[in-house]
């Protein structure tokens, strides 16, 4: 008597799980990635088995729902003592006109971390610039100070997302280059567990450390944040409008500007202004800008795997033999001519 063996029925996650051990194993063959790294939403699509489509409208639909509700969005900024408006209505009347004087005057170092649903309570950081000269009066130990402070205030789990100016990314065990003297070379070799010679050409040091170094960068913020239970995310540089908190400075500084009306034209009268347009930022504030900036970033992915699509298709025309010219003068008059550029 035959024995019926007992199938089983994969749910859609187990079927999941299979073809992704099938892609896995697949590479493993391949002894490497099957598509490039950097190519991510085709890898997806490709270890799913589904369309890259699919694929893009899913992490916009995980971004929509989740997306920055969940991130802590840091940046530093300034207000000057005479920030007004640029323009306003007068009479002529010395009632009617603000004396600001001509110059900037002194200068508020602005910082302070913010999530969807407001700013991170006890975090302002606020202080005089010394340096007129300068654009930005910030360094690593001020801004490592301040960052300890905000990890404190944070009660979950965070995206943080901050650029990438200098003090924030002070790196870990950071490889040196061409520009260090040849000691400090030997000396970080040594340190990383490099067999190395102080008699060897500078040249053959270098490539030590290039063979050496970590493939990526280890950021001393992010490894505070990653103590925490918290990770950095940095945007691409120059594309600050991925920081939704550079509107809510936008808004800020309007309300500064507006309010700026009177003398004495000090750092300490700008501080006022500044606590009194903090307060005045509501939540659905930062919800609008959040949602903005969701949107910008979404549309700029879509449009990046537009261009991706665009680049990796062919061009394909077909040539038919309903030219009667070409089909009278050609041995092949049944067959197609494909051009791919």
């Amino acid at each position: 008597m035959l024995k019926h063996t007992k199938k089983t029925v994969l749910g859609s996650q187990a079927r999941e799980l299979v073809r992704l051990q099938d892609y896995f194993e697949r590479e493993q063959q391949n002894n490497g990635p099957l598509l490039p790294l950097n190519r991510i939403v085709e890898r997806v699509a490709e270890a799913l088995d589904i369309g890259r489509n699919t694929v893009s409208r899913i992490t916009r639909e995980k971004i929509g729902q989740e997306g920055m509700s969940e991130s802590c969005l840091l940046d530093e900024t300034w207000l000057n003592a005479n920030h007004t408006v640029g323009k306003s209505w007068t009479d002529d009347t010395a009632q009617s006109c603000t004396k600001v004087p001509e110059s900037k005057g002194e200068r508020l170092i602005i910082c302070h971390a913010g999530t969807a649903s407001g700013f991170v309570r006890n975090c302002l950081l606020a202080f005089k610039s010394k340096k007129t000269t300068e654009y930005h009066e910030m360094n690593y130990e001020k801004f490592k100070d301040w960052f300890i402070g905000l990890l404190n205030n944070l009660k979950e789990p965070m995206t943080i997302i901050m650029d990438n100016a200098p003090y924030h990314s002070v790196q870990v065990n950071k490889p040196p280059n061409q520009s260090n003297r040849k000691s400090e070379l030997v000396k970080w070799l040594s340190e990383n567990g490099v067999t190395e010679d102080i008699t060897m050409l500078k040249t053959e040091l270098i490539a030590l450390v290039r063979r050496h170094k970590p493939p990526t960068p280890t950021y001393a913020l992010d490894e505070m944040a990653k103590e925490k239970g918290h990770q950095v995310l940095r945007p691409p540089p120059y594309h600050c409008q991925y920081n939704a908190i550079e509107l809510i400075w936008v808004q800020i500084k309007g309300h500064a500007a507006r309010n700026n009306t009177s003398p004495p034209f000090t750092a300490n009268s700008m501080l006022a202004l500044l606590q009194e347009a903090i307060n005045n930022v509501q939540p659905e504030d930062w919800s609008k800008v959040v949602n903005k900036t969701e949107r910008d970033i979404m549309s700029d992915w879509d449009r990046d795997i537009h261009i991706d699509n665009i680049m990796e298709s062919s061009l394909i025309i077909s040539v038919t033999d309903s030219d009667d010219e070409f089909s009278d003068n050609s041995d092949v008059s049944d067959s197609a001519m494909s051009l791919d550029e």
